[in-house]
């Protein structure tokens, strides 16, 4: 091997490294917010949320996930309490969003692209966000599925009012291909270590019992579970039996608590021309989907031989978004999961205010049994 040759080895063996230790972002807006505002560091940092970094004497948030990528820029606004207390997908949004408005040159291609979005300030500007922090009163208020509106006041005294669509690409910064990108990431990488599943809490007399949830655009399409137990001295758990095929299935799609182990062969089919798929563990795609903020629905579409066709809704309703899980479930699936995949279709980040009747068409669904 000449020297050259030796040469560009040692210096792409270089690049390599400086690329593993470089910091990751979970998206590519928040590599170009980090480069404007001039952070550096960030590769450095722990997983969890740092107030470290500062914009014109402004503290700034940076939360970091277990994978140690950037998933979170913006000002300071709100408390963890406030974050804990009641969870919203525009804390995020406020904080990366007035950051970025403040923080890009104004003949900036992310100025102009800001410029179009559906943001409306009522009261003050984005530069009125720089007098803010987590102290001053905040309060929003949403209209259906379609609009937010926001305001700071002190001491009675209104500083900012801001209204904006309820569009999860506007709230996230990315566009449906990132949308979808992201989730299959999470998809293959599973549940974190600190995932427990939780436990079935039921109060009821007898030996079976329903708890009934609401239903989503039919009443076939419900957030219903189903319990048994043994005695009425036996704890409760979820029915999970061949007698009841469907009820069991219905469990498996929207119980939190269930552990079952039925894995599933998901295709992507929303966005771009290309395909995606993954097969993961179905309770992984369930988990993903309720930290996103969702609640799933589950409606029986038919029964075909021994093929549960199915439909699952997982319904943001404060992202103002569903996915939908159009999912076949062969009987081995749940009764020999390690040998037998469900097969699903996905629809993901689907904008409830303009979704489409060959998407949703409640008539196709059966009553669960």
């Amino acid at each position: 091997m000449n020297f050259k040759r030796i040469l560009s080895a040692v210096l792409l063996a270089l690049a390599l490294v400086a690329s593993a230790q470089a910091a990751g972002f979970a998206t590519k807006g928040l590599e170009q917010l980090a480069s404007c505002v001039g952070m550096t560091g960030l590769e450095s940092l722990a997983p969890g949320t740092h107030y470290t970094y500062t914009y014109k004497g402004r503290k700034l948030t940076v939360r970091v996930n277990e994978w140690k990528e950037v998933e979170h820029i913006g000002l300071l606004l709100f408390s963890e309490e406030m974050r804990r207390q009641h969870p919203l997908p525009i804390y995020d949004f406020l904080e990366r969003y007035l950051l970025a408005r403040n923080a890009f040159p104004d003949d900036s291609d992310e100025q102009f692209k800001m410029a179009w979005d559906k943001v409306h300030f009522a009261h003050g500007n984005a530069q009125t966000a720089l007098a803010l922090d987590t102290t001053v009163s905040f309060s929003e208020s949403h209209v259906g599925l379609r609009v937010y509106k926001v305001s700071w006041t002190d001491g009675g005294r209104k500083l900012l009012e801001m209204s904006f669509q309820m569009d999860y690409q506007l709230l996230t910064g990315c566009n449906a291909l990132e949308l979808e990108n992201m989730l299959f990431r999470k998809l293959r990488r599973g549940l974190g270590n600190g995932f427990v599943l939780p436990q079935a809490n039921v109060s009821a007399g007898g030996t079976e019992h329903t708890r009934h949830g609401k239903f989503f655009i039919s009443p076939m399409v419900r957030s219903d579970l189903f319990y048994t137990r043994t005695s009425q001295d036996a704890p409760w758990t979820l029915v999970s039996d061949t007698a009841r095929m469907t009820k069991s299935i219905s469990n498996i799609m929207i119980a939190a608590e269930s552990d079952h182990g039925m894995k599933v062969r998901i295709k992507l089919d929303k966005y771009g021309l290309r395909t995606d798929s993954a097969t993961v563990d179905y309770k992984v795609w369930r988990q993903i989907c309720i930290e996103e903020g969702c609640v799933p629905y589950f409606g029986l579409k038919s029964k075909q031989g021994d093929v549960y066709r199915c439909s699952v809704f997982m319904v943001n309703e404060t992202g103002g978004y569903l996915h939908l899980l159009s999912i076949d479930v062969p009987e081995g699936a749940v009764k020999t999961p390690e040998k037998k995949l469900a097969l699903a279709r996905l629809y993901c980040y689907v904008p409830l205010h303009n979704v489409s009747d060959n998407v949703l068409n409640p008539t196709e669904f059966e009553p669960v049994k």
